[in-house]
């Protein structure tokens, strides 16, 4: 068996150019975007319209069809001073092509479900928002979303679906403002052909993603993540228990967060209990960031065509601004390449030496069958990967199904497999029962055992089972039983 791990080098190249052609293209979209200009602007004298108003207005495009059935026929601007509410029950069908800004506030947000559904036939763009702007209780179709308000962008129980790409191909909401704040909960995103939530690479926004499910968007199939966003310097990224899952496209990946432009600050990122599935990637880290990555399952992100594809997590960055990753309690399963560690970044999947040390980590992780056969028929199997001249720490960790150290460092590669770059130190390494390997070469210990501690005192005799739910404290013990002498971690 060849391990084809030199393959995943060139990857960290592929993500930056992607990541940089996303910024400029997005960049002059947003300047074409700007200069646009709406057929009816409301007078800007502080009033608040429902589609009701709009549509007594024979110049604003709203015709009324029925009760609370609304079509907009063509362009409109709420201006700076005034607002656009939704109420309860109402439709709103757009026309082909039609957008509508909103300079003041967009109270999209009915106490309950309103529709934005595109007239029969049409491909609408959406809204661009400048104000503040808050989403609630909708159920879009065709439409999209930018926002470029400095306010918090509040998101809530929105469904969206079949969403086109003509406002934005990154993004059914993007948001292109410097907002605070920002709050993404509780939606669904389905069967979109951009992505489903994206900021510009140049720009951080603080942002809470939470609770959403987000399937098979992106349906255009191109380079762009179902997240892709920036991070915010001094305020923090959350993205918490939400679940991606894609349809077995080439490009599309799950969760992307950078620092492209390698902006000082804390930059701060929090991605855990999500579930990322079935993407081309699973997440891409990029840039000098501090990211805790807890508790996340990464499994079957395997459907980049390329043999550098497939790569559960990839933590790139150069040396004057290093990325900072603490992973535990993850599930790595099924993805061509377990986590990848690119550059000058400084990784910590499992620091269990010292438990009182501040950059103790109990590990916990799972990697599972990582692994693919190569375009010229090679079979590679990895799990974790080193490509820096860091020690990277992965101690605590379940590895397949090893029973030893030895078994586990066949799908780990760093020093061993390239002295130009670092060593990963996964020893003692976890078995699914709970219990801590030490050293290399153990006996496979079953059935009865007796566990002593480092001064040789006798401290426990029972099945070996159930040394992980005994009252011992935390520490290295030597474990004797019918196949021989082990040390062991608890």
């Amino acid at each position: 068996m060849q391990h084809g791990w030199h393959w995943a080098i060139k990857f960290h190249f592929k993500i930056v150019s992607n990541y940089m052609q996303k910024f400029y293209t997005l960049f002059s979209f947003m300047l074409a975007a700007g200069m646009a200009s709406a057929q009816y602007s409301t007078p800007d004298a502080g009033t608040s319209y429902t589609l009701e108003a709009l549509s007594a207005i024979a110049e604003s495009g709203v015709v009324k069809n029925g009760t609370s059935d609304y079509t907009l026929k063509s362009d409109l601007t709420i201006s700076a001073k005034d607002k656009i509410q939704l109420s309860p029950g109402d439709i709103l069908r757009m026309a082909d092509g039609v957008v509508v800004t909103v300079d003041g506030e967009a109270m999209l947000n009915p106490e309950s479900t309103a529709r934005i559904i595109p007239a029969e036939g049409a491909k609408p763009k959406g809204f661009k928002m400048n104000g503040k702007a808050s989403l609630a209780n909708l159920e879009v179709e065709g439409a999209g979303f930018m926002y470029f308000g400095k306010d918090p962008l509040i998101v809530d129980k929105c469904d969206f679906s079949n969403v086109n790409s003509t406002l934005s191909g990154y993004g059914v909401i993007v948001l292109s403002g410097s907002s605070t704040g920002s709050k993404i909960t509780n939606s669904t995103f389905t069967d979109c052909e951009p992505g489903a939530i994206n900021t510009p690479a140049n720009l951080g926004v603080e942002l809470l993603i939470e609770g959403c499910t987000i399937k098979n968007v992106t349906t255009i199939d191109a380079m762009r993540p179902f997240i892709n966003i920036a991070s915010c310097v001094d305020k923090e990224i959350i993205i918490r228990n939400n679940t991606l899952i894609g349809a077995r496209l080439a490009k599309p990946g799950g969760i992307g967060v950078s620092n492209m432009l390698n902006t000082p600050g804390s930059n701060k990122v929090t991605i855990e209990n999500n579930t990322v599935s079935d993407c081309s990637w699973g997440v891409n880290l990029v840039g000098g960031m501090d990211v805790r990555l807890v508790g996340n399952t990464v499994k079957d992100n395997r459907w980049d065509p390329a043999d550098d594809g497939g790569i559960a997590v990839t933590m790139y960055s150069i040396a004057s601004y290093p990325l900072t990753v603490y992973g535990e309690g993850n599930t790595f399963e099924g993805n061509k390449w377990g986590p990848c560690s690119v550059g000058s970044s400084i990784v910590n999947f499992g620091k269990t030496s010292d438990p009182s040390a501040a950059d103790y980590n109990p590990g916990n992780n799972i990697f599972r069958s990582n692994s693919f056969t190569s375009t010229s028929g090679t079979l590679t199997e990895c799990d974790f990967c080193n490509q820096t001249k860091e020690t990277v720490y992965a101690q605590g960790n379940v590895w397949n199904d090893a029973k030893t150290v030895e078994e586990a460092g066949k799908t780990i590669f760093g020093s061993n497999y390239n002295s130009a770059y670092g060593p990963i130190v996964f020893d003692p390494i976890k078995n699914l029962s709970g219990v801590e390997m030490v050293g290399a070469g153990e006996p496979q210990l079953k059935g009865h055992v007796e566990l002593y501690n480092l001064c040789g005192q006798k401290v426990y005799s029972g099945d070996m089972d159930n040394v992980s739910s005994s009252s011992l404290p935390s520490g290295v013990y030597v474990a004797v039983g019918a196949g021989g002498k082990a040390k062991i971690a608890l």
